[in-house]
């Protein structure tokens, strides 16, 4: 049977929470690509995976030996995207893998290569470069509403237990791999200037778990900038999501971005800020304080998948490269090192 050449037909491995609410819902919103098939092991997803025209596959390697597959999607958990993206380049398909990329820099670095050598496309689920608040902050910053920036501070407390999985060390499990994956990322497209320095604190044993419950890391950049990350399980209120020093003004954000929630409801497209949350930017003029609130730029997560289409077809080059997301994994494993050393790390 042939294949329609302007299609790609793409398989989500895993069917939990990422991969049947995340991916396999933006999937389904890009007409370029068929959502072809689920890989879960558990019988009783058959008929969820049917009821979004799909079809289940009962293990990976069913999916590797299908040449009617052009992309496969990596939803299981951290331990395991090395090994199962390295297998699908090896079998000529595209991959891109849940944030994090995989466990540590190295992995991360082998993968690339293997992405090179089978000429495929590699990519990381970064989609909160699409958030709303990211993307509204990431305009002041261009447009010099701060200033030049002195110090960012990201913080995301997300209380209770990690569930399943994700509380396992050996699996990848813990709120700085989870939560820190996607605030540094977001750190780095920030600053235009390379992680210098890293230091990092991590807290044990608030929670039954062997993953660190509280995490609390700072970048220091070449160009003197500095970011504050914090990711925390014990952390019972919100903190305010961002808290940006410029130069020429300070800009405070909070909330998270509504498209998770509105996707969930089954709609990301009626994903709408609350103006409670928009960013307000304090200046001092004259010697008294002024406030300008800022109007949100809509975030839009369909965006990333809409590129990775784009990217495999040879329309445009690929935003969320591996070799971006490699130097999120060094930033990473130097916190990791940093936190068990009790000293700072050198980026080299």
């Amino acid at each position: 049977m042939s294949k329609d050449p302007s299609l790609i037909n793409a398989v989500v491995v895993g069917f939990g929470l990422a991969g049947r609410a995340f991916h396999c819902y933006l999937i389904g919103l890009v007409p370029e690509i068929n959502l072809y098939g689920v890989v879960s092991s558990r019988d009783e997803t058959q008929q969820e995976i049917e009821k979004i025209g799909s079809r289940r596959f009962a293990h990976i390697n069913d999916v590797l030996s299908d040449e009617q597959v052009d992309l496969v999607v990596l939803a299981t958990p951290n331990d395991l995207h090395a090994p199962q993206a390295l297998a699908a380049l090896s079998a000529g398909k595209h991959v891109v893998t849940d944030k994090p990329m995989c466990l540590n820099a190295v992995q991360a670095k082998t993968m690339i290569a293997a992405a090179q050598s089978n000429k495929k496309i590699l990519s990381v689920f970064q989609n909160r470069r699409w958030d709303w608040d990211f993307l509204t902050i990431q305009k002041a910053v261009k447009e010099g509403l701060v200033g030049n920036l002195v110090s960012l501070e990201l913080s995301w407390n997300h209380p209770g237990k990690p569930r399943t999985w994700r509380s396992a060390a050996e699996h990848g499990g813990g709120r700085w791999l989870d939560l820190g994956a996607h605030m540094v990322d977001q750190s780095l497209q920030l600053v235009s200037s390379e992680v210098d320095r890293v230091y990092a604190q991590f807290f044990y044993q608030a929670i039954e778990n062997n993953v660190e419950d509280h995490a609390h890391c700072l970048l220091t950049f070449a160009n003197g900038t500095l970011a504050h990350i914090t990711a925390s399980s014990v952390a019972r209120l919100p903190k305010r999501r961002w808290f940006v020093v410029g130069t020429q003004g300070t800009l405070i954000k909070r909330g998270f971005d509504p498209q998770e929630n509105a996707m969930k409801a089954g709609n990301i497209h009626l994903a709408k800020e609350h103006p409670r949350d928009y960013a307000q930017i304090y200046y001092e003029r004259n010697g008294k304080q002024e406030q300008l609130k800022v109007e949100p730029v809509p975030g839009r997560w369909i965006s990333y998948y809409e590129n990775i289409a784009d990217a495999i077809l040879g329309k445009d080059k690929l935003i969320v490269s591996a070799e971006s997301v490699h130097k999120v994994m060094r930033v990473l494993d130097a916190a990791a090192e940093s936190a068990t050393h009790g000293k700072s790390i050198t980026l080299t």
